[in-house]
C-alpha cells in the first residue's frame, strides 16, 4: 500500500486558497510542521489527520490517499520491470524478496527480480545484489519454457549472467558462457569487445568484431527502410528523407574508396529512395541528384561485382561474409526495380530516371 498524504495535504490546502502559514494557524502547529508534511519529511499524528480531514471536508481515506497495489504475478513482474527500467533501487531488495516469496516459480517475477538486482549490483557496486541476482537468473533459466509477458529468451539471461561473471572477476567463465550460447552470432560484438578489451587477445577478437560489424550495418539498413516507410505512411516525408539520407551517409563512411562491396547495393536502394522522398517534398533538383549518384554507384559496382564484405572498412576476416538480395541481378537492375515498384506513387522520379538513362 502507498499513501499520498503529503501530496493531498498540499492539494486540499491550495483548493481552499490557503498558505502554509494559514493552515498551520488553523491546525495549531508551526509552519515548519506543515512544510514537512507537504514535502514528505514527516506525517501528521493520527489525531491531526482526523482534524485535517474534517477541516478539508473530506474523509480520512481520501486524505491519506491509500491505494492498494494489484499484487498478481503479472502486475508484480511489471512493477519490478519498471523499477529496473527507471533504475529505481528504493527498497529493491525488499520488493524482490516479497515478490519471489509469493511467486517463487513464476518466470516473469523471477526474471524481473534477478534483472533488477543485477542493475543494482552493477551500478551501485553491491556484491550482495549481484550474488542474489545470479541465483534468481539461474532459476529463471529453469522456468523459461513458461509463457511470459515480454520477448525474453535464454540469450537475455545468459547476457546478464555473463555480465555477473565479469563483475565477480570470473572473466574467463563469462567469456565461455557467451561463446557457448552465441546462437546466430547474437553475442559476436560482446565477445569481440571482451577479447580485445579485457583479455587483449586481439587476433581472436577480429572475426567476432568483423561479423558483428556487417550484421549491424545490415540491420541498420533494414531498420531505416522500415522507419522511412512508417514516416511516409504518416505523411512525414521530411523525416523519411532524413532517415534515408543519414543511413546513406553512414553506409558511405564504411565503403573503401575505389572498391565495391555488399554495401553498394544497400547504398543504391537508399539513394533511390532518397530521390523518391525528394519528389514527396517537391525537390526536383534533389530527385535528379540522388538518381545520378545511385547510377554512378551502380555502374561502378557492375564493372567488377563483389557481394562480399572484404572491402568494408575495418572488416578483417580470412573468409569474408557475402550477401544476397532480391533487388535485381545487377546493381543497375536494383535502381530500375526500386523505381518501377513505386512508379505510380512517384511518377516524376520515374520520368527523370528515364531521361537520365536516355542521355547516358
Amino acid at each position: 500500500m502507498k499513501s499520498n498524504i503529503s501530496e493531498n495535504i498540499k492539494l486540499f490546502r491550495k483548493e481552499k486558497n490557503l498558505t502554509q502559514e494559514q493552515l498551520a494557524e488553523a491546525m495549531g502547529v508551526s509552519v515548519g510542521a506543515v512544510s514537512k508534511w507537504e514535502n514528505g519529511a514527516s506525517a501528521p499524528e493520527l489525531s491531526l489527520i482526523m482534524e485535517l480531514a474534517d477541516f478539508f471536508e473530506t474523509s480520512v481515506d481520501s486524505l491519506l490517499g491509500f491505494s492498494l497495489r494489484n499484487n498478481s504475478a503479472a502486475e508484480t513482474a511489471e512493477r519490478l520491470r519498471i523499477m529496473r527500467s527507471q533504475k529505481d533501487y528504493t527498497d529493491a531488495f525488499s520488493e524482490v524478496e516479497k515478490a519471489v516469496q509469493k511467486f517463487p516459480n513464476n518466470f516473469d517475477v523471477v526474471y524481473q527480480s534477478g534483472g533488477l538486482l543485477y542493475f543494482l549490483g552493477l551500478e551501485k557496486d553491491d556484491k550482495k545484489a549481484v550474488l542474489r541476482s545470479k541465483e534468481l537468473l539461474e532459476h529463471a533459466l529453469t522456468l523459461i519454457d513458461q509463457p511470459h509477458a515480454h520477448n525474453v529468451g535464454k540469450s537475455d539471461i545468459y547476457d546478464d549472467l555473463s555480465g555477473i561473471c565479469f563483475i565477480l572477476d570470473e572473466c574467463e567463465k563469462g567469456l565461455d558462457m557467451l561463446k557457448d550460447h552465441n546462437e546466430g552470432g547474437v553475442f559476436n560484438a560482446e565477445i569481440g569487445y571482451e577479447l580485445a578489451s579485457s583479455f587483449k587477445r586481439y587476433n581472436e577478437a577480429l572475426p567476432y568484431l568483423s561479423d558483428a560489424l556487417v550484421v549491424n550495418l545490415t540491420n541498420l539498413f533494414k531498420c531505416v527502410i522500415g522507419f522511412a516507410n512508417v514516416y511516409e505512411s504518416r505523411g512525414e516525408s521530411e523525416k523519411a528523407f532524413d532517415a534515408l539520407r543519414t543511413c546513406s551517409e553512414i553506409n558511405e563512411m564504411f565503403r573503401v574508396p575505389g572498391t565495391v562491396s555488399y554495401l553498394d547495393k544497400g547504398s543504391i536502394v537508399l539513394l533511390t529512395a532518397c530521390a523518391q522522398m525528394c519528389e514527396s517534398i517537391k525537390n526536383a533538383e534533389g530527385i535528379r541528384r540522388y538518381l545520378l549518384e545511385a547510377k554512378k554507384v551502380a555502374e561502378n559496382f557492375d564493372s567488377a561485382p563483389d557481394d562480399s564484405a572484404k572491402n568494408v572498412k575495418f572488416y578483417e576476416k580470412d573468409i569474408p561474409a557475402s550477401a544476397a538480395d532480391d533487388f535485381g541481378e545487377t546493381a543497375m537492375d536494383t535502381v530500375e526495380n526500386v523505381i518501377k515498384w513505386e512508379m505510380e506513387k512517384y511518377p516524376e522520379t520515374y520520368e527523370i530516371w528515364q531521361e537520365i538513362k536516355k542521355n547516358g
